[in-house]
């Protein structure tokens, strides 16, 4: 079984005794919707980045990404 409230403790950096409080149950659906909030952000800023480049000609998109994020 893994240790929910350890792997919340280590996402959330320092969050005091509140995660001690949680229920197992409680603790593995909080990281559950962390994970997800988490993805769905990542996923939101790459389509935002991808989005802003697409309006610059592609002659100056590819070296704007190479410089800007070093792909």
């Amino acid at each position: 079984m893994t240790d929910h409230r350890a792997a919340l403790r280590a996402a959330l950096g320092d969050a005091g005794d509140v995660v001690e409080n949680l229920t197992p149950e409680e603790a593995e659906q909080l990281l559950s919707l962390l994970r997800r909030a988490q993805t769905a952000q990542r996923r939101s800023l790459d389509s935002s980045i991808d989005q802003t480049l697409k309006v610059l000609p592609r002659f100056v998109r590819i070296p704007a990404r190479s410089i800007l994020f070093g792909k």
